[in-house]
């Protein structure tokens, strides 16, 4: 009976004024998919179907992982049997949103732009709007607001700011225009939680507006963040030692590579003013939340001010905002680098590569433990699962080792690595790993070796150096 009750109210949502159906468009998308497995093969090429929303200056709002390595894009509104070629203009993948633009103007007759309403708060009604499988016409999906808070985001892993709702997102829904009553936008349907009963995530206008934002100036610079480990203080013994008075501030226990302005044992106490609890969160519009908002709301090369406890006096400074990559990063629309010496390949280890071989991946991530950059180790290199057996190589098994040194030179990165093999003047090469495993190979015949691999295993080439972007 409760069920019933529930359907009822949703049905019975009134809107100020029509439902914006002719705003709402289905995206037709080709994407090439990358190997990190096999990178030296041709990408496959799937065809996925998503949802937009037209919105300001004839721009179509979407989700990145609609039209994120897209060879070919087409869009198509309601009750319009034609399809339009479009193609990706800017793509945040750390937000899981892009703007795709349509060449032919006329695709826009008849619509009208949506605009944005960051005013919400949880028990709000909206409606979803987007093109679901199951169906060639718009679908609408009601239901409420249930909570808004930070999580991670499916597509990049980045900490955000996300609404859920208990509308049911499907496949295809993904870009699609949570819209209020007033028709506007309140958030851009993301994902949904698996095995649960209609729980599903938007990216909220807030952050879509940092988004919008920052493509002003045409390029997508992305969101900031602030390279720091906290740890939340529950303990009275951690505040009697820090010399806190109340319940206010977190501690900084590790301070990433490059970040001046913090140190370690600070105690984060207010960001612009806003207090930061022990927690870690600040009062908001949307009751607490994460401190990390005040950050997300503003540009990279914009400022905050800061107030620190450090070695008990409180100290404040304004701090830049700025876009630090971890030390093992996640790829987006590109073709992997690798390079094949001897038979055995190596890549530069990323999450795409962990991914891949996840039967691998505990092993490897806990090496890099909470492990940062430092002026002599900015990437990994890891020395992949998959060989090319050959005479030169017998002998030699790999269990997706991470590579530590040539010849008694640590390596920095993938290109330092890539040059130490390329410039060997030596009889042999000795290359360790950080699991203790040893090559020893003879360098004329390794160099050599291609040769016959090319003819045997019908390889274009030994090596991709560079990122080849994937583009329409």
């Amino acid at each position: 009976m409760k069920t019933l009750i529930l359907i009822l109210l949703t049905v019975t949502i009134s809107f100020a004024s029509p439902l914006p159906n002719n705003s709402i468009v289905k995206i037709f998308s080709s994407i090439s998919t990358p190997d990190y497995k096999y990178p030296w093969q041709t990408s496959k090429i799937s065809n996925y179907t998503g949802s937009g929303a037209i919105i300001k200056d004839n721009m179509i709002l979407t989700s990145a992982h609609v039209v994120s390595s897209s060879r070919f894009l087409e869009v198509q509104k309601e009750n319009d049997p034609k399809k339009y070629i479009a193609s990706v203009k800017y793509i945040s993948h750390q937000a899981d949103l892009a703007i795709v633009e349509v060449n032919d103007k006329t695709f826009f007759n008849g619509t009208k732009p949506l605009k944005f309403n960051s005013d919400i708060k949880p028990r709000d009604e909206i409606t979803v709007l987007g093109y679901p499988f199951g169906g060639q016409t718009i679908s609408t999906t009601k239901g409420v607001i249930s909570r808004i808070e930070y999580i991670n985001y499916a597509w990049s892993s980045e900490y955000l700011l996300a609404i859920q709702v208990d509308a049911a997102i499907n496949s295809g829904n993904s870009g699609g225009a949570a819209i209020d009553n007033n028709g506007d936008i309140v958030g851009v349907a993301m994902m949904t939680l698996s095995n649960t009963n209609n729980i599903s995530y938007l990216v909220p206008s807030i952050i879509v507006n940092t988004f919008l934002k920052d493509i002003e100036d045409g390029k997508v610079d992305g969101f900031g963040q602030d390279g720091l480990l906290i740890n939340y203080i529950r303990n009275d013994s951690v505040k009697d030692y820090f010399g806190l008075k109340n319940d206010n501030g977190v501690l900084i226990t590790k301070v990433e590579y490059g970040i001046k302005d913090f140190k370690e044992n600070d105690i984060l106490l207010e960001i612009d003013g806003k207090t930061i609890a022990n927690d870690g969160t600040i009062e908001s519009q949307y009751g607490r939340v994460n401190c990390t908002l005040l950050m997300h709301k503003k540009q990279i090369g914009e400022t905050i001010d800061v107030k620190v406890l450090r070695d008990k006096k409180e100290i404040a400074f304004t701090y830049t905002i700025e876009r630090l990559e971890p030390l093992i990063i996640k790829e987006f629309a590109k073709e992997p680098r690798y390079i094949i010496f001897g038979g055995l390949a190596f890549t530069p280890l990323t999450k795409n590569y962990i991914s891949a071989i996840s039967t691998k991946s505990n092993g490897i991530e806990m090496l890099f433990y909470e492990k940062g950059k430092t002026d002599d180790f900015t990437e990994p290199v890891i020395w992949m699962q998959d060989i090319f057996p050959h005479k030169v190589n017998r002998g030699y098994q790999s269990g997706a080792f991470v590579v530590e040194t040539v010849n008694g030179e640590k390596i920095k990165n993938f290109n330092h690595f890539v040059n130490l093999i390329d410039n060997l003047n030596t009889e042999f090469v000795v290359i360790e790993t950080m699991e203790k495993e040893k090559i020893i190979l003879n360098v004329k015949e390794a160099k050599e070796s291609f040769g016959d691999l090319k003819r045997i295993y019908y390889l274009n080439g030994d090596r991709r150096l560079k990122w080849k972007v994937i583009t329409q």
